[in-house]
């Protein structure tokens, strides 16, 4: 009997599979300096574009005043944190030496050193007509909303960007929809911190019919919020598919036992139905229900960026996922 000859193993196959169990590349150093720099940031840039939609289409300023006070106050430790990541202060600044069009790291530090002032100053105007009742710096703030809009997008959306161009099998591999689903994610967080800091400041709503009720600024935020969630739940799931077996860093394991339940049903899905039914039954959610899944919202955008660090950290040990990416993309 003649037996045909197989595929034959070698040691160079071996290395190729495996590379001796070791990692190919570095996984990179980002902890929770990064983690919660990336959340304020998506807080600050998503709050202040919301805040200046709000104001030139003429919504309503409880809105737009609290979206002030909180870009300000999510993009004040924003440097901070990425010094002390970054070690000695002077490293921050010297990433402002020049511009490098073709870093998103160069770009990310510019954009927070270009948002920096047209926030801080609106926020302070905004503090000196809650103080003194006038109304005469509006036009000046509307002016610098308008300048500081397509900085403050950038701000929301440009940590997946950084990701994306890594070498991390993991965010390498859905390179194209990072960025956007960042900056959904930061819209859909931000539209939930503004309904937290509205409500609490607000009156009690009750579960309750209302077909004719005139829509108050805490409805308009829950619809922002539902779109933001609904376009995040398209590319994060879509991210997924995209990534097949190079994306099992992320959803199993230790970080998938946190993704699926607090990241993708607990802060996505859930809350996104929880809107489409109020708004498919006409009911307003009581101030508790409102509360509780913005509060949700929230917990799933900080982990979805934490467990996006730490799957790559672990998506970057793995030499087989670098080999098949490489196999893919060239």
């Amino acid at each position: 009997m003649t037996v045909e000859p197989g595929p034959l193993a070698t040691a160079t196959t071996a290395v190729e599979r495996t590379y001796y169990g070791q990692p190919v590349i570095k996984a990179p150093h980002w902890r929770w300096l990064v983690i919660v720099y990336f959340f304020c940031g998506a807080l600050a840039g998503g709050s202040f574009a919301i805040g200046a939609i709000a104001d030139l289409s003429g919504r309503d300023q409880r809105t737009v005043r609290m979206a002030r006070y909180l870009s300000l106050a999510a993009l004040a430790p924003s440097p901070i944190l990425l010094t002390l990541d970054l070690g000695r202060p002077e490293r921050f600044l010297n990433m402002l030496r020049i511009v490098k069009l073709r870093s998103p790291m160069s770009l990310g530090s510019w954009a927070l050193f270009l948002l920096g002032p047209p926030c801080a100053l609106i926020a302070g105007l905004q503090l000196v007509r809650d103080l003194t009742g006038s109304a005469w710096p509006a036009a000046l703030q509307r002016g610098l909303s308008l300048a500081g809009l397509p900085v403050a997008l950038f701000v929301a959306g440009y940590t997946g960007l950084l990701l994306a161009i890594t070498n991390v099998p993991l965010w390498a591999r859905n390179r194209l929809l990072m960025a956007p689903t960042f900056l959904t994610s930061a819209f859909s967080s931000s539209f939930a911190a503004l309904s937290i800091l509205l409500l609490i400041s607000g009156p009690t709503a009750r579960v309750s019919p209302a077909p004719d009720r005139k829509r108050t600024a805490e409805d308009s935020l829950a619809r922002g919020e539902m779109v933001s969630l609904a376009a995040e739940l398209i590319l994060l799931t879509a991210g997924i598919i995209r990534r097949g077996r190079l994306g099992k860093p992320l959803t199993t394991g230790r970080v998938g036992a946190i993704f699926w339940p607090v990241t993708y049903f607990g802060g996505i899905v859930i809350p996104l139905a929880l809107h489409v039914v109020a708004l498919v039954g006409k009911l307003e959610l009581s101030r508790r229900w409102r509360l509780a899944t913005a509060l949700q919202v929230l917990a799933g955008a900080f982990t979805f960026r934490a467990l996006m660090i730490f799957g790559g950290r672990e998506s970057a040990k793995r030499p087989e996922d670098y080999f098949e990416l490489t196999r893919t993309e060239v």
